[in-house]
């Protein structure tokens, strides 16, 4: 044993023996490099690429610009970095090799343009790029909540602010009336049609905006509502980098509704008592009378009362924990990474649970061929069941919460159509999706000089599974006359696609013509698959809804089917002449299978023209202020495909049975609804864009930015048609109608202070769009029934529109043609609401309905500021949102009370002795039916971050490269000419509130 021992410890002590020497060698022929990169105005620059020329061996500077690597004396050093000029140095005897890299970095900055990239000054096209440092201005876990504000033109809308839900996206506005008006998405140069919630932001190396009509023609017929190029971050040159991000954080709803107190509750019941029932006396008082309901009463004498809110609101926290790795060789470049987020929401039941699973790698494997591949698997949970949260809103602070045994009371003012907002939070739901992205690439350099040919190839599956069990302490699943409780529901939905893209580019420089051709054969097809099934009455609860055969009635199942596919080819010609000159010509031919046979191809061209006229010799050396400016011009057609499948077919319900006899068996059949005809002369619906746009930099490049103006018209509209029902059918899809739509986007960028130690940027965006109807159905009518009017935006408010409130005193008659006395307003009284009387007849009827005003916002703007002082850095952002009209929901006193719930504290509304009212009286009798609106303004506190970088001196004591901290807050308040809201967002003041998040981040890079 011990003569084992002893070889054991004499090979280990050779083997320590031959490391040293072999070390001891290695340091007599390497020393230790170090350095710091800048730029031209001494800002470290993070990220650049430092190799030793010849070899692999090489690293990247960190956060404050510094490096450190090992190499051999006089070695010979290779900086790289885009939108700067390489640079090579060769290592002198101290070791120190610092650099300041030269080069407009802002002009030569490379940009994804699809299926391609080009340098900033050579676009011809309206675009906008969102780098790593601007998505970064935001914290959240959602990827559009980091773009909010920072695109001209580009509004994403949050109407549901619960974790785990997509916002509706909008590029320079809508242009169709039915089909869909969402921009394309492509993530990787692969059209991706999943939930961007998905999507771990800090994955996102930067995103590209396509907006005009030469920029997104390159994706034809799905670019007529503008396309996002998102790129994920790849591995670079350098030696193996781990990166940790983690957050930590508590989010609150912003606000609250503010609603009334138990004594103003008890005020406002009676005012509603004597106002509209006409009750006086003990009728009035609230245990004798009739005011509040018998459960409202007993907690009244108890002196109990109920914050509703509280109960469905809370406080909820948020971690968000990332690890990765990167590095990579001249030849290989890979990267790693596995993230998981946990996102309580702020409403009772509601998460988000992602686990994100990301890898790619891009081998090099000789001068002519590179191959990568990328994949991204995704599993998201969202279930729950949420309580009401108008129910909660509009709740009598004196309703019962629980009974004596715990369980919600249903209704805790005895009223049916307010229930307790509680009653099925206790059900067990599971929502889980789970999403797998795959895209892979081969570029190969031919022959032939300046020629290329790339294949991309991209798959994607997603599958969802939702399982819900209402079980007999909830409302939905008790037992009820004599019936067995439990009820359940479970969905299944699977989605595959694929995409194949083969694209030959040709690119040559003669004298000083440049000029690049690019023609793409491209081909992708989508399957759609979906099953449910529901039943009710259960002996159990135990077994939720894994054993839907044991239900014992209503059993129903369905599914479905959807397929798709996309056939295309396209050209595209950029030329340039001295680098002032530029052009781009490109053709687009796409076929779509949701078309009619006699429409399934459409063609789409582009132009555009870009003119440097600030290098001129005009201009240039003459106009000492001027750095660059650059005129675009461009015009061209995009199509919309964007509607259901199968509308070119004729469809048949089979949703209704038939028992064929007294007690026969009931048996399906089919038939042919009103909307079920198909048109096969349906085709693609076209968007002809023209722009006009001016970029610029200015003083020392100081000050830059981009103006631009564009117009387009939208024809042979996707929509619904009504025919006579004589034919059999009532409505039916067709290419009718016209619309059109023109803006205004700004984009200023300022650097204010720019020293050694303090600089300030600031990030202005300004922009407004304007839509109308030119047409609909070739008859120059409107259509009344859509709210659709010719030579009006395109979503309106079309109502009765209150002037003011009627008075006691007021003329409420007027005398007609055969001088009768009649009503000028019908059922018009005290305290009611006073309606324009729109036609001038003296009276008010259907006529006197009116545009009120556009749901769409008159205009939109963001102001960003970032300051750094040494290792400190503080960013803020703020969004606004200008002239859109909106439902006065405050105002709508019908709507809130129903004549017995809850309503906003300190309501200023009509009585006898409060004349002076903004608000209907609460016994006011709405007999026409009209809504309430009000222009709207707000302007959003997005996100204050204050960070903080650790010293190198004290990160390398720890043994790591780099620490960074930082506080943000997101939502901070909104002001507004509005309070009584959740969500700004929304339209209803009773959605998902929007939530204030406090978060805590730490990033360590090993």
């Amino acid at each position: 044993m011990r003569k084992e021992l002893y070889k054991e410890l004499k090979s280990w002590l050779m083997l320590i023996m031959l490391m040293l020497a072999a070390s001891y060698g290695f340091a007599q022929n390497n020393i230790k490099v170090t350095g710091k990169v800048t730029d031209s105005g001494k800002a470290a620059l993070i990220g650049v690429s430092v190799i030793v020329k010849g070899s692999n061996n090489g690293t990247q500077t960190n956060a404050e610009g510094n490096y450190t690597l090992q190499a051999p004396a006089g070695a010979t050093l290779v900086f790289t970095y885009v939108g700067f000029d390489a640079q090579e140095i060769k290592i002198g005897s101290s070791g120190v090799v610092n650099v300041t890299m030269a080069g407009d970095k802002v002009l030569d900055q490379m940009v994804v343009v699809g299926y391609g990239s080009a340098k900033k000054k050579d676009l011809t096209g309206g675009l906008a790029v969102v780098g790593k440092e601007q998505l970064s201005l935001v914290s959240t876990p959602n990827l559009m909540d980091r773009l909010v504000g920072q695109v001209a033109g580009f509004n994403i809308t949050t109407t549901n602010a619960a974790p785990g839900q997509d916002q509706s996206l909008l590029i320079r506005g809508e242009n169709s009336l039915s089909a869909n008006n969402s921009p394309l998405i492509v993530l990787d140069n692969i059209p991706y049609s999943g939930s961007l919630v998905d999507i771990d932001p800090n994955n996102v190396e930067n995103i590209t905006v396509l907006k005009d009509a030469s920029a997104v023609a390159i994706y034809g017929s799905r670019g007529s509502n503008g396309v996002i190029l998102i790129q994920t971050k790849r591995g670079m040159v350098g030696k193996p980098q781990v990166t940790y991000r983690g957050q930590v954080g508590v989010a609150e709803p912003m606000q609250r509704i503010d609603v009334m107190g138990p004594n103003e509750f008890i005020r406002f019941q009676q005012d509603i008592g004597r106002l509209r029932e006409n009750y006086s006396g003990d009728a009035l008082d609230p245990i004798a009378g009739g005011i509040i309901s018998v459960s409202e009463r007993d907690n009244y004498l108890k002196g109990i009362t109920n914050d509703w809110q509280s109960y469905i609101f809370r406080r909820a926290i948020t971690t968000d924990h990332q690890l990765s790795i990167s590095g990579g060789t001249e030849s290989t470049k890979y990267l790693a990474s596995a993230a998981a987020l946990k996102q309580d929401g702020v409403v009772y039941n509601s998460k988000l649970t992602r686990i994100n699973i990301t890898a790619n790698i891009d081998q090099t494997f000789n001068k002519w061929l590179t191959i990568g591949i990328g994949t991204q698997f995704t599993q998201r949970s969202d279930g729950g069941v949420q309580p009401n949260i108008e129910h909660a809103i509009k709740q009598s602070p004196y309703g019962k919460y629980k009974d004596a045994s715990g369980y919600y009371v249903p209704e805790p003012m005895e009223y049916s159509l307010i229930v307790n907002p509680m009653r099925n939070v206790n059900a067990d739901q599971d929502r889980i999706n789970r999403n797998f992205f795959l895209s892979g690439y081969a570029n190969i350099l031919l022959p032939v000089k300046g020629l290329s040919f790339r294949s991309n190839y991209g798959f994607n599956y997603r599958s969802g599974f939702t399982g819900t069990y209402y079980g007999r302490d909830t409302f939905d699943g008790r037992e009820q006359a004599g019936l067995v409780g439990g009820r359940a529901t479970i969905s299944n939905n699977h989605y595959n696609d694929y995409t194949w893209e083969n694209i030959l580019k040709y690119e040559r420089q003669v004298g000083e013509h440049r000029f690049d051709a690019t023609g793409l054969f491209s081909m992708q097809q989508t399957k759609s698959t979906g099953s449910s099934q529901t039943g009710e009455g259960f002996v159990t609860d135990e077994t939720s809804y894994f054993m839907m055969n044991t239900a014992a009635r209503n059993i129903s199942n369905t599914s479905s089917l959807s397929e798709t596919a996309l056939l295309s080819y396209m050209g595209r010609l950029n030329y340039s002449f001295k680098g002032k000159y530029i052009a781009t010509l490109t053709g687009r031919s796409d076929g779509a299978s949701v078309f009619g046979i006699n429409n399934k191809y459409a063609f789409f061209p582009s132009a555009a023209l870009a003119w440097h006229i600030g290098e001129e010799s005009f201009l240039k050396n003459k106009v000492n202020w001027l750095n660059m400016l650059k005129l675009r011009l461009s015009y061209g057609a995009n199509g919309n495909q964007a509607i259901t499948p199968y509308r070119t077919l004729d469809r048949l319900y089979s949703s209704v049975k038939y028992i064929w006899g007294d007690g026969g068996t009931a048996v399906n059949t089919a038939y042919l609804a009103g909307d079920g005809v198909g048109n096969p002369n349906l085709k693609w619906e076209t968007t002809y864009t023209g722009n006009i746009g001016v970029d610029f930099q200015l003083f020392n490049n100081r000050v830059s930015g981009s103006l631009d103006v564009y117009r387009s018209r939208t024809k042979d509209l996707l929509m619904t048609r009504t025919v006579p029902i004589m034919n059999g059918y009532s409505r039916i899809w067709d290419n009718i109608g016209e619309t059109q739509n023109q803006g205004l986007e700004l984009n200023l960028n300022t650097t204010n202070i720019n020293n050694k130690n303090f600089k300030w940027n600031t990030t202005a965006i300004f922009s407004f769009d304007r839509d109308k109807i030119i047409e609909l159905r070739g008859d120059g009518l409107d259509d009344i029934n859509n709210n659709w009017f010719i030579g009006k935006p395109l979503r309106v408010f079309y109502d009765y529109n209150m002037i003011g409130i009627w008075q006691r005193g007021d003329q409420y008659f007027y005398t007609d043609a055969n001088g009768s006395q009649r009503e000028a307003q019908t059922g018009a009284a005290p305290g009611s609401a006073k309606l324009e009387d729109v036609d001038g007849n003296g009276f008010i009827n259907a006529a006197d309905r009116k545009i009120i005003g556009s749901r769409m916002p008159r205009y939109t703007a963001s102001l960003a500021n970032r300051f750094t002082y040494k290792n400190f850095y503080l960013s803020a952002l703020l969004t606004g949102t200008f002239g859109v009209w909106r439902d006065d929901n405050m105002a709508n006193l019908g709507s809130w009370t129903f004549g017995i719930t809850n309503y906003v504290h300190n309501a200023n509304y009509w009585t006898p002795e409060n004349p002076g009212a903004t608000i209907v009286s609460p016994g006011y009798n709405n007999g026409f039916g009209h809504g309430f609106y009000k222009k709207v303004n707000y302007v959003q506190v997005k996100n204050i971050t204050f960070g903080y970088r650790i010293p190198q001196n004290i990160v390398k004591k720890l043994g790591v490269s780099g620490i960074e901290t930082n506080l943000s807050v997101n939502n901070l308040y909104t002001f507004s000419n509005i309070r009584q809201v959740l969500n700004y967002d929304n339209t209803w003041m009773a959605s998902y509130p929007t939530a204030r998040l406090l978060m805590f981040g730490l990033n360590v890079n090993f």
